[in-house]
């Protein structure tokens, strides 16, 4: 027969399972309680720029959150994709960039976000991030360190 102490443990659990559960959202809800339509966050996060060099271009994003205070936690050159974090007074922010070959010369660059666990849907920090990628691919572009 279990102790007292761990029938009380096991009790407690399977109490304040439901409650963890609650409090738990998936990306479904995420996207259905977003303020932007998709089509419309699809036109504030994605952008194309006239390169086919995605090599640069991924150095250049990576340069980007670099500028903009965040820490890159992973970059895959592969799969196209850079996760970063920044840490601030509002919270904590994640970005993911997500670059693919667009058609003719041209890289198309994908940005989503999160503050504190909630889709970043203000525009603000997207034309941020890709007026700080202009910037860093026009420096790259002209040889200016």
């Amino acid at each position: 027969m279990p102790a007292p102490s761990s029938r009380l443990g096991a009790a407690l659990a399977v109490a304040l399972l439901p409650l963890l559960a609650a409090c738990q959202t998936d990306s479904r809800q995420q996207v259905l309680g977003s303020a932007n339509s998709q089509a419309a966050q699809r036109a504030i996060s994605t952008r194309a720029f006239d390169t086919a060099d995605q090599g640069k271009v991924y150095q250049a994003a990576i340069s980007a959150l670099q500028d903009l205070g965040f820490v890159v936690d992973r970059a895959d050159t592969v799969l196209g994709t850079i996760s970063a974090t920044r840490y601030g007074g509002g919270g904590l922010v994640r970005f993911t960039v997500t670059l693919r070959r667009g058609e003719g010369n041209r890289t198309i660059v994908r940005a989503s976000g999160q503050l504190n666990q909630h889709e970043l849907s203000d525009p603000a920090p997207f034309q941020r991030f890709f007026e700080t990628l202009s910037q860093a691919l026009f420096l790259q572009a002209n040889a200016i360190d």
